[in-house]
């Protein structure tokens, strides 16, 4: 199906003093660096959102779209099947949904922009970015005519109208709330449900004005209204973290039924009964009749998470009338028919897409391992023969360490860690193994593993909203875990290093997305493994916010980097002996939690990325060579000293001359 993949072309505070003895200029060299291209380690084909609706030529079609570098949208028969086209989206990498308006024209929000389609196309129209500023587009729904679409940073909610083009900016729709996580659209009202503190709120189309409408007492520390459908006259709202889904009755203003929990990410218009499908927390598809308020399992079983829901006609015995249709993860189509019980699972043809790159390490072994952004994955690659190994058996990993052998992962979401051996076989389930999680601590990203004597020690950032992240040690053999959150208050631990017995971590003072920071200052920190305590804090650099990787040097002196610079740090005194700055960085971002990976080269040099710069540090005299400027923040480096480094989806080694 190559064939069918066309470009888009549519116009449209230190708690102890540090000591500073010195700070070095830098004196930057720019040459003696050759990069090569070596391919694209990782693909994914993964559904995030999928729309379906009927087009202008009374055919049924659903729109999913596969994430990748860049994302595609894949245009599918629902009567057959079958892929009737897929178009690259430029500048997106996904989406989580999209909507369908009268006329059968299909908009997909993708990221920051937003596009469109009508049926029968030979391209996708690119509608740009409708709020700059705003990074990511979540679901969308429309009233015929209308799309909204939430947004993240800024919490946002716009509007496009189909007919005219005129786009209106809604503004933010509460004040403190990033995200707009789900919208519905009923009755002239747009319904958004909004994190990091999980609200629902209604939005008059015409006038712009808000209400509140409350959530249960008891789920009113959730921090997500995650997913929002209408069906007649009522909302269906799934909340996160307890993915608890509840209905409300638009009519009298009241939530009427909870139906446990569920997988998401949508629930079904309603059939001609009444009755709205959705897939429980046991993979069962289920229906809820808005009538009578009955509940259902259907006796489809063994569903993932619901990527959109649809209704079709297949036009067979088995599947007369109204058919419902779903996609999952994967591109499947999962069919059901509500009259006769009978259902299917069809494959679509959908392609895998490349997958922009995560995460980097070297194994024990020499191989190159790296995870992807948001599908995860394990990919090898071999120096020695170019050749890679791709392994779907991990989700997102944030930070890697090797320790006595064994390379560990940390994964996104609720923190849970495994255990590769790169001595045996990668097989799904055994080989990463999950060994612990660090959900229940609240704790969401695990960037940085180090081994700590007789333990693992793992610095992690916490789940949406919250401040303080967490220093575990953990046994990896029995999963034996001893948690120490907020080791500094309302800061998160991004870097880990151990020497002499004492763990060193840096923060960052940012938390979960979605939090606000109330410190201003990263810190360096010790901790003593052997008594569970925190021996020392201080701020080795004044004004830099996030400290974010830690090396131990030849000479037992710790090297930490932030965004933009180097310091050099004596454990026994604990005084910053140098600072050496690579590259300016400006700290008024939304946050950071890794920007920079340090090693020492086989020459003695300390080489790393700061963000987007590639440079080796002559630690004598202080001087900088810069390699490359335009690399993703995935970097390692080989045993040999060569540097392998992401860009897009695409990984590159750089050998210096």
């Amino acid at each position: 199906m190559r064939g069918l993949l066309r470009r888009a072309v549519g116009i449209i505070a230190a708690t102890a003093a540090v000591l500073s003895i010195g700070a070095i200029p830098a004196r930057a060299d720019t040459g003696g660096a050759t990069v090569t291209a070596l391919g694209e380690p990782l693909h994914n084909l993964a559904v995030y959102g999928a729309v379906f609706g009927s087009g202008p030529d009374g055919h049924d079609y659903g729109y999913l779209v596969t994430r990748g570098n860049p994302g595609a949208l894949n245009v599918v028969d629902t009567a057959t099947g079958r892929l009737t086209a897929s178009f690259e989206l430029p500048g997106a990498a996904g989406s989580w949904g999209g909507a369908v308006v009268d006329d059968g024209t299909a908009y997909i929000a993708a990221d920051a922009k937003l596009f469109r389609y009508r049926p029968g196309a030979d391209h996708v129209e690119d509608l740009g970015v409708p709020l700059p500023g705003e990074t990511t587009a979540w679901r969308a729904a429309t009233d015929g005519r209308r799309v909204f679409v939430g947004t993240y940073p800024g919490g946002k909610l716009y509007s496009y109208d189909h007919v005219t083009g005129r786009l209106r900016d809604y503004g933010q729709v509460a004040a403190g709330e990033q995200y707009v996580r789900s919208v519905a659209v009923a009755r002239g009202k747009v319904y958004a449900g909004l994190g990091t503190t999980a609200k629902l709120v209604q939005v008059d189309i015409e006038t712009g004005a808000r209400q509140e409408i409350p959530l249960p007492e008891q789920y009113r520390s959730e921090t997500f209204v995650y997913d929002l459908n209408v069906a007649r006259g009522h909302l269906v709202a799934r909340l996160a973290n307890s993915n608890r889904m509840l209905v409300y009755d638009l009519g009298t203003g009241r939530w009427v039924a909870d139906l446990g929990t569920g997988k998401g990410v949508d629930a079904s218009p309603a059939d001609s009964a009444g009755n709205v499908y959705y897939v429980a927390s046991d993979g069962r598809l289920t229906s809820y009749n808005l009538r009578t308020g009955a509940v259902r399992a259907t006796g489809l079983a063994g569903m993932g998470t619901a990527r959109g829901f649809g209704w079709t006609h297949l036009g067979t015995s088995e599947f007369p009338g109204r058919t419902l249709v779903t996609a999952d993860i994967s591109a499947h189509l999962t069919y059901y028919n509500p009259a006769t019980g009978a259902s299917k699972v069809v494959s679509t043809e959908v392609q895998g897409r490349p997958a922009q790159l995560q995460t980097l390490h070297t194994g024990p072994d020499g191989t190159i391992y790296a995870s992807a952004y948001p599908s995860g994955g394990l990919t090898g690659y071999d120096p020695a023969t170019g050749t890679f190994q791709e392994n779907p058996v991990i989700g997102q990993v944030e930070g890697f360490g090797t320790w006595r052998g064994k390379i560990y992962a940390g994964v996104y979401p609720g923190a849970h860690l495994y255990e590769l051996d790169p001595s045996s076989p990668v097989v799904k389930g055994s080989n990463p193994r999950e060994f612990t999680a660090l959900t229940s601590e609240h704790q969401d990203r695990p960037f940085a593993i180090t081994g700590a004597g007789d333990r693992l020690a793992v610095g992690t950032i916490p789940e949406y909203g919250q401040l303080g992240g967490a220093l575990a040690l953990v046994d990896p053999a029995t999963g034996t875990k001893n948690v120490y959150r907020n080791v500094v208050p309302d800061q998160s631990v991004s870097a880990l290093a151990y020497t002499g017995g004492l763990i060193y971590g840096g923060t960052s003072v940012w938390g979960g997305l979605g939090s606000t920071p109330t410190q201003t200052e990263a810190k360096l920190f010790v901790f003593d493994p052997a008594t569970g305590t925190k021996v020392w804090e201080g701020v080795p650099l004044p004004g830099e916010k996030a400290i974010t990787n830690l090396v131990v040097g030849p000479d037992g002196h710790l090297w930490g980097g932030t965004s933009g610079t180097l310091f050099e740090f004596d454990p026994a005194s604990h005084a910053v002996l140098r600072t050496i700055e690579i590259v300016p960085f400006d700290w008024n971002v939304d946050h950071v939690w890794r920007s920079v990976h340090l090693a020492f080269a086989p020459d003695g040099s300390l080489c790393g990325n700061f963000r987007a710069t590639i440079a080796c540090v002559d630690t004598t005299t202080g001087s900088v060579q810069t390699l490359v400027t335009d690399a993703d923040d995935v970097w390692t480096m080989g045993s040999d000293g060569t540097i392998y480094f992401g860009r897009g989806s695409e990984l590159y080694r750089l050998d210096r001359s």
